[in-house]
């Protein structure tokens, strides 16, 4: 009996086909979780198991002492807090300029619309490099603050074109019979057109907040106290500062607490915000990034 498959009758080349497709998906499924649950296990496992290479892809000797130490002798929690205040804001303001600069340039009406668009083409190509960007932030007097985490990067250029070219497919007929009826250009920005471009609009700020979560060499050269550390850096940190993370456990005295454990467990801390948020945009992300990008 031939098997089925939406009501069609699989032939044997076609199942051993799928058969050989789900062998190689639950290959790479498991390419990406074995590292993961290893890392896991590590941040949770005795010192002296993770010492002596014990822990693969399960706990030994489960503690929660690693954890503890991260979250209350480190700076973690503050880098954390700087991080999200920088991805939260930063997406936020990112997102703004976005829209209302895609928006006009959407439109074939708009005075100027060419020249714009090869302004930020010509900005996008052609960039000034790291030392005159560094100067304009030292000029401004932002250096190790927040804005100079975020306004540096607070548009992406691909991002909104992506935008425009999205808002370029919506139906005119919508936006004119908004305008009949009196609506500003701004109402009609925020009621009818925003609404409309929710996909789009959830992949760009997905891929605005990613960026600004991950950020790590702008955070490294536009901040330099401790107070102003961002998650990325402080990882950094931990994994190179091996030497300083070693004299802080013989001094407390964590005798179950490894180097390795804790690096484990900083990384571990540090994923859990962005896979929480994950699979509340996810139904948005293929369908934005196909649809915004294909109209050129």
């Amino acid at each position: 009996m031939k098997k089925k498959v939406n009501g069609i009758a699989l032939s044997t080349s076609e199942k051993v086909i799928e058969i050989i497709s789900y062998i190689v998906m639950g290959l790479f499924a498991l390419c990406a979780i074995l590292p993961i649950m290893h890392v896991v296990s590590k941040s949770f496992s005795s010192a002296n198991a993770v010492t002596a290479g014990a822990v693969i892809f399960w706990p030994v000797n489960i503690q929660f002492e690693t954890m503890s130490y991260v979250l209350r002798e480190t700076t973690f929690l503050p880098a954390l807090k700087n991080t999200v205040i920088v991805t939260g804001l930063g997406t936020l303001i990112s997102m703004v300029v976005t829209i209302t600069t895609a928006y006009p340039l959407s439109k074939p009406g708009f005075k100027g619309r060419k020249v714009f668009i090869m302004l930020y083409i010509i900005s996008m190509v052609f960039f000034g490099g790291m030392i005159p960007a560094y100067m304009v932030v030292r000029t401004l007097g932002i250096i190790d603050t927040y804005a100079a985490l975020i306004l540096p990067f607070f548009i992406v250029h691909f991002n909104m074109f992506v935008v425009k070219n999205y808002f370029e497919g919506l139906p005119e007929s919508v936006e004119e019979s908004a305008r009949i009826d009196g609506a500003s250009d701004l109402r009609i920005l925020v009621s009818i057109v925003c609404p409309m471009s929710k996909p789009v609009l959830a992949t760009v700020a997905m891929l605005y907040a990613v960026n600004y979560w991950n950020n790590y060499f702008h955070a490294m050269m536009y901040t330099n106290s401790t107070k102003m550390q961002t998650l990325q850096v402080f990882i950094y940190n931990t994994v190179n500062n091996t030497q300083t993370l070693v004299e802080r456990l013989v001094i407390g005295n964590y005798s179950n607490v490894s180097i390795d454990g804790v690096i484990a467990a900083v990384v571990v801390l540090s994923l859990i915000p962005i896979v929480a948020l994950y699979p509340f945009v996810q139904r948005y992300m293929i369908a934005g990034i196909t649809i915004g990008s294909v109209k050129g």
